[in-house]
């Protein structure tokens, strides 16, 4: 440029100029002041270049003004933006982090909402940036959000099923998880049977000849709580789709144990009830698993199939309330007259039921009840007392030959007869857990009953007929005791060889079984 042609003559001026001032300071640091000789000719040279001296450092402070302004305007109008970079290769611009950020947000919900039966994530970490300034940039927002778009890696997540520390499957995910384990409670706590926060109970009506008598003569279940006994964990991981368990095979692995094979060849001495107790199996197991058994008859040497399953993996606790209404028996008062013989009875009044409200705890295990317990009672119509007049002039012990029913409100679920390939002897009652002395007697046994009866006791009534009561979970008389008709004599349970909680009743005439129904 023109105002540069000068330039070499500026930089001596200059340098002239420099070394000048370093020799006046020079002296100045001496205080030896420059005589009028010396400093002449270096005023000299000033004058001479005055002109041209002035003129460069015009030149000089222009340039210098114009490239400041120059930084200043090219620094206004310079933009920020990010080099974007999936796993290390740079794939374009973007002028905005956010941007990408709003693209991995929304392709990470399409990803969660896609109903596919493999569940993916976008990789971590894949995307990073570097940040950039240039002049004016313009970035291509779309194209590079376009090309991102399509190079986004993904893998496949799943959760790990996890029963006392064991992986027994892998789902989609947690929703997967809990589908099946709900499943598996709904099996043995029905969804209709829903858990309710509350546990206070109302009165039920005991109105009759309404809709309202109906209803309230079907129970009310409440399920209190529905748990499992092994500790369920759901743990994330990173999987490979062959490795998903189908969910309904995942649910028959939690609920049906392993199948245990075993034989057992019989030996001399042996019967049913004898290899039933040594194997620690059911006399149930035995016949249903060898239908070819007639009665109790086998022989030394044949082999029986006592294969049977293993408790499932995953088993399920459940508590439930039940509330019904229930019959009250009414009291027996009896008047005696000693010109009657003992046996010999007449009522002088019919008693009348009452009604009451009854509310049980249930402790379940698998559907199947492990404990029943009686938690509230409440009387909503008193009983009637039945008067009876019966005579003295008998031998103690003597039953009437009129049975009554052996626990309150029985309902039978097993009768007498052929049951899994032999004679069932007598009949299965479920109701009230006090059982009772079906007639007066003597107990002729009572305490553990080897056979299958388990708790049991055998009263000898004294007139030809004899009653046994088995599987009680408690005995509350001694052998010998005289009991009169109506007596608690146990609290109903399921030992011995029991399919559960209920009362076995035979009786016998003569030393000959009957049909139970045929007296009650």
């Amino acid at each position: 440029m023109a105002v540069f042609r000068g330039m070499d003559r500026i930089r001596k001026m200059i340098a002239a100029t420099r070394q000048t001032f370093r020799q006046i300071r020079s002296a100045q640091a001496e205080e030896k002041p420059l005589t009028e000789r010396q400093s002449q000719p270096i005023l000299t040279h000033i004058r001479n270049y005055r002109r041209p001296i002035i003129v460069s450092a015009c030149g000089l402070a222009a340039i210098v003004a114009v490239g400041i302004g120059a930084r200043n305007y090219v620094e206004a109008h310079s933009v920020d933006y990010y080099q974007v970079i999936l796993n290390g290769t740079p794939i374009g611009e973007i002028s905005s982090e956010a941007k990408v950020n709003e693209l991995l947000t929304a392709k990470s919900a399409e990803l969660e909402a896609a109903n596919a039966p493999v569940h993916l994530v976008l990789n971590e970490g894949q995307v990073t940036y570097e940040p950039e300034r240039a002049y004016k940039k313009k970035t291509d927002d779309s194209a590079t959000l376009a090309r991102l778009e399509g190079m986004l890696q993904t893998h496949a997540v799943g959760v790990k099923l996890i029963i006392d520390g064991k992986e027994v499957g892998i789902v989609r995910d947690e929703k997967a998880a809990n589908a099946v384990l709900q499943k598996v409670k709904n099996k043995y706590v029905p969804a209709s049977a829903a858990k309710k926060a509350g546990t206070e109970v109302q009165t039920l009506s005991v109105s009759t000849g309404s809709k309202a008598s109906a209803i309230a003569a079907q129970p009310q279940r409440t399920v209190t709580s529905v748990t499992f006994v092994e500790k369920v964990e759901m743990v994330p991981a990173n999987i490979e789709a062959s490795q998903l368990s189908d969910p309904n095979e995942l649910y028959s692995k939690l609920t049906v144990g392993e199948p245990i094979p075993r034989k057992y060849t019989v030996q001399a001495g042996d019967c049913i009830g004898c290899i039933a107790a040594k194997m620690d199996v059911t006399e149930e197991l035995i016949h249903q698993n060898n239908s070819w058994i007639k009665g109790d008859s086998i022989r030394v040497g044949d082999v029986l199939d006592l294969s049977d399953e293993e408790p499932p993996i995953l088993n399920v606790n459940s508590e439930e309330q039940v509330t019904q209404v229930e019959d009250i028996e009414p009291p027996i008062q009896y008047q005696t007259s000693d010109s009657m013989k003992k046996g010999q009875q007449k009522v002088l009044r019919e008693g009348t039921e009452g009604k009451q409200q009854v509310t049980y705890r249930l402790i379940k295990r698998n559907g199947s009840l492990l404990e029943e317990e009686q938690v509230d009672k409440k009387v909503l119509k008193a009983p009637i007392p039945t008067i009876i007049l019966r005579g003295t002039k008998v031998i103690r012990g003597e039953g009437s030959g009129k049975f009554i029913w052996p626990v309150i409100g029985a309902r039978i679920t097993s009768y007498m007869g052929e049951r899994w390939g032999r004679m069932h002897k007598g009949i299965d009652i479920v109701g009230n857990s006090n059982i009772k002395a079906a007639d007066e007697g003597v107990v002729e046994f009572a305490g553990y009953k080897s056979g299958g009866l388990g708790n049991a006791v055998i009263i000898n009534h004294k007139n030809g007929f004899k009653t046994t009561y088995g599987h009680m979970k408690s005995v509350k008389v001694k052998q010998g005791q005289i009991v009169e008709k109506g007596d608690v004599i146990g609290i109903m349970g399921s030992t011995g060889h029991s399919t559960g909680t209920h009362l076995h009743f035979e009786v016998y005439l003569n030393g000959k079984l009957k049909n139970p129904t045929s007296y009650l």
